[in-house]
């Protein structure tokens, strides 16, 4: 198990040096002016020997001038080699973190849709995940800052302040060269008690949230089934092993700093003893002793940090293997040969199953995981619950088929067109192409999307609507394609019109208008395949007819699979798929399905009637 733990780190930390050695220059510089700070040390303990021997005992004013040029001079050497090392350490480090945070973005547009939730729906990616990537990243360059900074300068430091004790005095130096090592191997070993109990205390932490979590999530079972006895239980059983750890590591790390000042006095002391012994017995000149003395006082602050690089290493490499398992996930596999221009439009789908492994707990809702990609080992003896089961669909170029019924088949039916997930069975062709072996840019390029989860970015109005590859697209497109989306009014009231800062996903702008500008950038891309949820959530009333007659020219001319909310979307589409968990119940033109007055009809009268809308057979 510890070979395994010891080869996991090295390999990480070799890894890690792959991110560095492109800056090796950098690094030579560092280490050269880190070396140099770290020999005015033992030079200043050194400058306190004929500072006692010949200033003060023989009265001499013209070596004093010296020690004291000498002391200005270490420490302007210091400040200069000091700084510099520093400067260029932290450059190479804050290199590491762009480089790798450019990595992990590069790996994040390339992921799997299995990585996020729902084509239309909220990313798997929350703010909290985001967080941690951009605070693991920094974590990973400050544990390279500080371990370099101790294996170059303080131990150059350390193995200087030695030799020079050796010097003055060979036998003093052993016992402090051994009083060091029972105080680091102390050390190590209270610091190794200390991060065990805290990992055992971090996992009895955890239990105790997931108890508090699962009591709070499935409260409906909780008051249903009579559970509260038993939960109560539980929580008073993990809260006590957690008390009883926490005070573990206090009764440690209450110890830890005590027991280190008590061998590091006794240590202080006996080498003092012997000190003075030899001083009196004429065998170590004041000087000599001096210079020792703040020689061991001076070895005290590199040693403590040459204690806790462990420890510093650990966390660093923490992060790093944190990022590092971001960037070894599955890339979105590329199985396509053929590059389509301007597709027609026709999309046929053969007896089209989707498999999903569900994971439901009462009170949350499904989650959708495409086993496509997944790992077949690791599916197995998963349950396999179906999604879309044997759907076969015909739509010409042109089309509109409205969709309704269950949110997340509706979700996966969409999701498959531009290849978000991939059928488990049967197959989706695009003008007698399966979708499978068209190259995903070239299939993309012929889809454009409008969801009231399409997002904006933080940038202007007009960059929002040419975005990516539409990036060159001139003034006078995206003014006719805000037109198009009734957008122009509300963008001239703007303070910059078109060249106005939306702000972090649109926040500046009511979700009417930045679904107009989600329309208007759909409208620019001019493709023939249009994906488009109408379930749009609350809006300004005076806005929703706006919003309808964007909606109603997006439609226009394309191919169009639309998550219908809108009665009148239902009445004008060429075809109406209702689908329930598995497959499709119905389909057929509106007026045909309310004629057969089943499950649609019953969908429609509860849906509409509650709004006023009046429904036509």
């Amino acid at each position: 198990m510890q070979d395994t733990q010891n080869s996991g780190t090295r390999q990480l930390c070799l890894r890690l040096m792959r991110y560095v050695a492109p800056y090796w220059d950098a690094l030579i510089l560092a280490a050269a002016c880190m070396i140099a700070t770290a020999a005015t040390v033992p030079m200043l303990a050194a400058l306190m020997q004929p500072t006692m021997d010949e200033v003060i005992a023989n009265r001499n004013p013209e070596l004093l001038q010296l020690v004291l040029l000498g002391i200005i001079s270490l420490f302007a050497v210091r400040a200069v080699a000091g700084h510099l090392a520093a400067y260029v350490l932290y450059w190479a480090g804050s290199k590491l973190v762009a480089d790798l945070l450019c990595e992990i973005f590069d790996k994040l547009l390339v992921l799997p849709h299995s990585y996020y939730e729902s084509c239309s729906g909220s990313n798997h990616i929350s703010v909290d995940h985001v967080s941690r990537i951009t605070s693991d990243a920094p974590e990973v360059a400050r544990a390279f800052v500080n371990v370099v900074t101790v294996m170059i300068k303080d131990t150059f430091t350390a193995i200087g302040l030695l030799a020079w004790m050796f010097y003055l005095n060979w036998t003093l130096a052993l016992l402090v060269l051994l009083m060091s090592s029972v105080i680091l191997l102390v050390t190590q070993l209270l610091g190794e008690q200390l991060r065990e109990m805290g990992r055992k205390s971090g996992r009895a932490m955890e239990g105790l949230t997931r108890i508090l979590k699962g009591s709070a999530v499935n409260f409906t079972v909780v008051k249903l089934y009579g559970g509260e006895q038993y939960e109560n239980r539980r929580m008073r059983e993990q809260a006590e092993e957690t008390r009883r750890f926490f005070m573990k590591q206090v009764a440690v790390a209450s110890l830890y700093v005590p027991l280190i000042q008590t061998i590091g006095a006794a240590a202080v002391v006996l080498t003092l003893y012997f000190a003075a012994s030899e001083a009196v017995a004429g065998e170590i000149t004041p000087g000599s002793f001096t210079s020792l003395i703040a020689a061991i006082l001076l070895l005290i602050a590199p040693a403590k940090r040459m204690a806790e690089v462990g420890e510093i290493l650990q966390r660093g490499l923490l992060a790093a293997g944190s990022l590092f398992s971001l960037l070894d996930g599955e890339v979105e596999p590329e199985t396509g040969t053929i590059v389509i221009q301007r597709a027609r439009g026709e999309l046929q789908f053969e007896e089209v199953g989707y498999g999903e492994r569900a994971e439901r707990n009462p009170g949350t809702s499904l989650k959708v995981h495409s086993l496509a990609d997944s790992d077949p080992a690791a599916a197995q003896g998963s349950a396999l619950h179906p999604g879309l089961r044997d759907v076969t669909l015909i739509i010409q170029p042109g089309e509109t088929v409205a969709v309704v019924g269950c949110v997340e088949t509706m979700d996966v039916l969409t999701c498959m067109v531009p290849r978000f997930l991939n059928p488990t069975s049967g197959r989706i062709l695009l003008d007698g192409h399966d979708l499978r072996n068209i190259t995903l840019a070239s299939l993309r390029a012929n889809i454009a999307l409008v969801s009231p989860h399409t997002a904006l970015f933080n940038d202007t109005v007009a960059a929002n609507i040419a975005y990516g590859a539409m990036g060159r697209a001139t003034e006078g497109r995206i003014t006719w394609a805000a037109r198009a989306a009734h957008a122009s009014e509300f963008i001239r009231r703007l303070p910059d019109g078109l060249q106005t800062v939306v702000g972090q996903d649109g926040v500046e702008l009511p979700v009417s208008q930045r679904l107009r500008i989600a329309v208007a950038r759909a409208l620019l891309k001019n493709a023939p395949l249009l994906i488009l949820n109408e379930k749009l959530g609350m809006m300004e009333p005076e806005s929703a007819p706006l919003v309808q007659a964007a909606l109603d020219t997006a439609m226009q001319g394309r191919t169009t699979f639309v998550i219908a909310d809108r009665l009148s979307t239902l009445e004008k589409a060429d075809q109406v798929v209702m689908v329930d968990k598995e497959r499709i119940v119905e389909r057929g033109s509106h007026r045909e399905l309310m004629a057969r007055d089943g499950a649609y009809t019953r969908l429609v009268r509860r849906l509409f009637i509650s709004r006023g809308a009046v429904v036509a057979r």
